[in-house]
């Protein structure tokens, strides 16, 4: 028989952390050379227990790794429209970016997401800001299209860090584009144009730096919102699976314990049918085994008391039996003595009696002897006649 026992509340705790379902786990195998890019660029995938700010944290790091793996490819293709460009410094500026990059996914293979991220939004926001602070002549047509690059920064913003700080990164590339279109020298055609029609040309990008700053930041906030309603739900299925098996557990152990009672039952209704050497069979691993153990303890006294009250009763038996066969004994040896003694006396009369004549009343002993005297004096008073 299976016996249960009680399970504990720290047993309920990691029994469900071991059942917790697997989340953020990638699928085996894959595509190798980007589980490679993953090993050494993105943090390491984090248990079944851990809480939802550190599976938050992994979540943008590996995003993040992601989206790196586009700035690379960016920055190797402008190299040739750097090295074909007026603007000799954009290679120093590329190569220092390639670097920073590289420093900035070591960080967020430390789980450091944070820190790397900053630096990426940095690195990426400084190559158009460079492009166009260091350009001969101060800005020019050619530079219009650099401005349509920042929003690479918000990009990388969404990708590493926290959701609202996609507005902060929309802000700075607003000041530095009022500053560059404003007060920075301009030459060419759009010198005349800022003069006639500044708005024209700065409203656009302000509108495209706010609307992918509003998109960008509603989509984080909506998938991070999704990804917290999933691990609730989650968890709330877990732990409602756990109140089920805790359910049907208890339910188990009740049934268990009302047969271990009927066992212990059992053995009282042998005890009380005289049978002493009836046992509890519950082991030590059994709720009710201490209960069990006193009571085989307290019947095993009680069958010895029993069989020494057999023994005593058969001790007595025998007792009575030596007592009647020792007074049997002395009753004849008494008689054996007084026959001795009777015969004896009919000797010494028949040696006396000179006619044969015995006075029976003389040798009355109440033994065997009276008729052997009673024969001797018939047998003279018939010879006498």
């Amino acid at each position: 028989m299976n016996n249960l026992s009680p399970v504990t509340g720290d047993q309920h705790k990691t029994a469900y952390l071991t059942q917790r379902p697997q989340r953020n786990k990638s699928p085996k195998g894959g595509i190798g050379i980007l589980q490679w890019w993953y090993r050494i660029s993105s943090p390491p995938e984090p248990d079944a227990s851990a809480s939802f700010q550190e599976r938050e944290v992994f979540r943008r790091g590996r995003t993040g790794s992601q989206v790196s793996v586009f700035l690379f490819l960016l920055i190797f293709i402008s190299y040739p429209a750097a090295l074909a460009g007026s603007n000799s410094l954009l290679i120093v500026i590329l190569t220092a970016n390639l670097f920073i990059l590289v420093f900035a996914l070591v960080l967020n293979r430390l789980k450091m997401v944070n820190i790397a991220g900053i630096l990426v939004v940095l690195s990426v926001v400084a190559s158009p800001i460079a492009n166009i602070l260091t350009t001969p002549g101060g800005v020019n047509t050619s530079a219009l299209p650099i401005f349509g690059l920042l929003v690479l920064p918000l990009m990388c913003a969404a990708s590493f860090l926290p959701p609202a700080w996609v507005f902060v990164v929309a802000a700075g590339n607003s000041l530095f584009t009022l500053y560059a279109l404003k007060f920075m020298p301009s030459s060419g055609e759009l010198h005349e144009v800022l003069n006639v029609a500044f708005p024209g040309i700065f409203t656009p990008i302000i509108i495209s730096q706010g609307i992918v700053s509003i998109v960008a930041f509603l989509w984080v906030r909506g998938a991070k919102l999704a990804i917290l309603r999933a691990d609730r739900a989650e968890e709330i299925a877990a732990l409602e699976q756990r109140e089920i098996e805790q359910q049907q557990l208890q339910i188990e152990q009740k049934q268990q314990l009302d047969a271990d009672i009927q066992l212990i039952l059992q053995t009282h209704m042998e005890v009380a049918r005289g049978n002493f050497g009836a046992r509890a069979p519950l082991g030590k691993e059994n709720i009710l085994w201490r209960i069990a153990y006193s009571l085989n303890n307290l019947l095993a006294r009680l069958q010895n008391y029993n069989q020494m009250q057999e023994q005593y009763q058969r001790l007595q038996e025998e007792n009575y039996r030596l007592h009647a066969a020792l007074q049997n004994n002395v009753t004849t040896q008494n008689e054996l003595q007084r026959t001795k003694e009777a015969t004896n006396r009919l000797v010494e009369t028949l040696k006396q009696s000179r006619d044969g004549y015995i006075p029976t009343s003389s040798l009355r002993s109440g033994t065997v002897i009276d008729t052997i005297a009673d024969e001797l004096l018939r047998s003279t008073k018939a010879k006498n006649s």
